[in-house]
This record gives structure tokens, sequence and C-alpha cells, in this order.
């Protein structure tokens, strides 16, 4: 993906001289050519100064719930609303770079952080104790760039992802007389993974005893560099499942039969050969709680659909252009 190297120590390196996110136009506390951050988009091919003149690149902190939020944003001149970015489980913002790009080809502002335990934020590698933790440190993100970053603001969510915008817009938006997020858009959204049947008898065997199993080698795209990346390169992955995370992941399924129907539109985007969630039943759940939702299958796609194969990825952006980029 990168001849760039990067190393997990110096992530956490990088992690501690970040300073809190302010939004001033410069940088605090860290310089824009300091090494490890030049390191670090170079790695993950971050750094759209030149494909995108003008446009301008923030990095900082967000303290929520408990954790330090590594957060991004991308700022073109001119831009006519703003693109939330939410990663997947095992995930970072360094592997969204084609996600980030399509925002800015479309004149929009991209905002994206690391969810707790991933890439540049804080906490245990992997793992949390609900999926609330991710909803709270959404809302805090977003609370940060209230007035800070150009409406309408439209939001993304890959896999977990897509389930902390689920969490998020149960628990904050519909609470507010105008929802902060114009549109959502999920990619494979979570609510139980693929196996779930025979895993659930597996966690209910283990999880008093065994903290962490070892990940296998990813499945989740036919792009083979990405897959590569990610197996061989990408230190911000973990190479354990969290046994913890799997106990969350338990809860946010139950959670979510709980929630009352919406009549709150979205756009959910599943590949047909996606062999990491059980995307029939979680389609047929989440169209039980938002009926408005509209479902756009990409034949024979897997799981990343954001990091797909090329063929694939064009379906993708082209659907979500399309989705984010026209009137209601």
């Amino acid at each position: 993906m990168s001849p760039v190297s990067f190393s997990r120590e110096q992530g956490d390196a990088l992690q501690a001289l970040l300073p809190e996110l302010e939004f001033s136009g410069e940088f605090a506390g860290i310089s824009s050519d300091d090494p490890l951050l030049a390191a670090y988009l170079g790695c993950y091919q971050l750094d759209f100064s030149a494909r995108f003149p003008g446009v301008h690149h923030e990095i900082g902190i967000v303290n929520a719930a408990g954790f330090r939020i590594a957060t991004q944003c991308w700022i073109p001149p001119e831009a006519r609303g703003t693109l939330l970015v939410v990663h997947g489980y095992y995930d970072h913002v360094g592997i969204y770079d084609k996600v980030i790009a399509f925002g800015l080809q479309q004149g929009l502002a991209v905002l994206a952080f690391d969810l707790p335990g991933h890439g540049l934020s804080s906490g245990a590698r992997a793992a949390i104790d609900s999926f609330d933790q991710y909803g709270d440190a959404l809302e805090a993100v977003l609370l940060r760039a209230k007035g800070q970053l150009p409406l309408p603001w439209y939001g993304l969510g890959q896999s977990t992802g897509g389930a902390v915008l689920l969490n998020h817009l149960w628990r904050y938006e519909i609470q507010r007389v105008e929802p902060w997020l114009s549109k959502r858009a999920l990619c494979a959204p979570l609510i139980l993974p693929r196996g779930w049947t025979r895993g659930r008898w597996l966690y209910m065997l283990i999880h008093r005893f065994v903290r962490q199993l070892p990940r296998g080698p990813s499945r989740s795209s036919h792009d083979e560099e990405f897959i590569r990346f990610l197996d061989e390169q990408d230190c911000l992955q973990s190479r354990f499942l969290s046994v913890r995370w799997v106990g969350a992941m338990k809860n946010w399924h139950a959670q979510f039969l709980r929630f009352q129907p919406l009549d709150t539109p979205a756009l959910i985007l599943q590949g047909t050969d996606d062999q990491t969630v059980a995307w029939r039943y979680n389609l047929g759940e989440i169209q039980r709680r938002l009926p408005q939702a509209r479902v756009q299958f990409i034949e024979g796609a897997g799981h990343q659909l954001v990091n797909e194969r090329e063929d694939f990825r064009d379906q993708v952006f082209v659907t979500l252009r399309d989705y984010f980029c026209t009137l209601p």
C-alpha cells in the first residue's frame, strides 16, 4: 500500500504528542512536518495536499468516555458540507484513505476518528465494555466539531462503524429537535457476525477464562493488495479478537432489538459475498426498525466495501455520491 514504514511504537509516541483538537487553523503542540506525523501520513497515504490543493488537515485529541480519541479532519476550500466517517472493528482512520479522497472529491470536509482501542486512540486494543462507549465517543467528536465544520453533515459507517451510527441515532439523535446528521449511510452494518450461532456457545464457554483469541487472516475484501497490507504491514491493526469486545457486541445485539421503529431514512450498502457479518439477518432487523431505509446490494462484493476491489468500490462510491450529493 505504501513504501513508508510506521511502527506501533511510533504510533504510541505520536498519540502522546497529540494536543487537544482545537480547529484553530494551526497545529498546536505538534508541527505539521513532525517526523512522526509525517511517517504516519506517508504510510497511510493521508496527505492529500498534492491531490487537493488548499486542503487543510487538523489532527488532535477529543476526550470522551474516559478515552483520548484521535480525531482528524480535512477541510477543502469552500467546503459545501461535511462527511463523518466511522470505521469498523480492528480498523482505524489510516486505512480509509479512499473514503477521505471520495469526500474531498465531492467538495466535502471529512471528519474521522479512531474508535476507543483502535488506531491512535487510547484504550485496550480492540476491546470495549459497551457499544454505548462508541456512541458516546461519536457524540463528543460531533460536539467538538459543532460550529467548526460546514453543514450539512453526512454520516458514513463501515461494519461496526454502522453499528455506532445506529447506537448514536437512538441514544442521541432522536432526542434533538433537529438531528445533526442530515443523512447516514451504513456499509455492511454489524448487528451480529457471521457464524454467531456457534460463536455464542464458544463465548459462553470461554469468556470467564480467556481474554483474547488469535485473529485469522483477513477475508474482508477482494483487493489482494489491501488484504496483504492489513495482514503483513499495518501495525495499528490488532492481531487478536478481544473476548470482552465479543461480550459488548452480544449486548449490542440485545440492545438493538429493543429499539423502537423510526421513520428516519438511511442508505444501507451490502455486498453479497460478505463473509464477516450475518448480513441477511442484520438487514431484516435493521429494516424492521428503519422501514424507510433503502438497501443497495453490491453483487459479489465482500465486507470491506470502502476498501474493496476497484470495480466493486466504484459501485459503492457512485451510490454514495448519488445519495449524499443530491437534494432529498
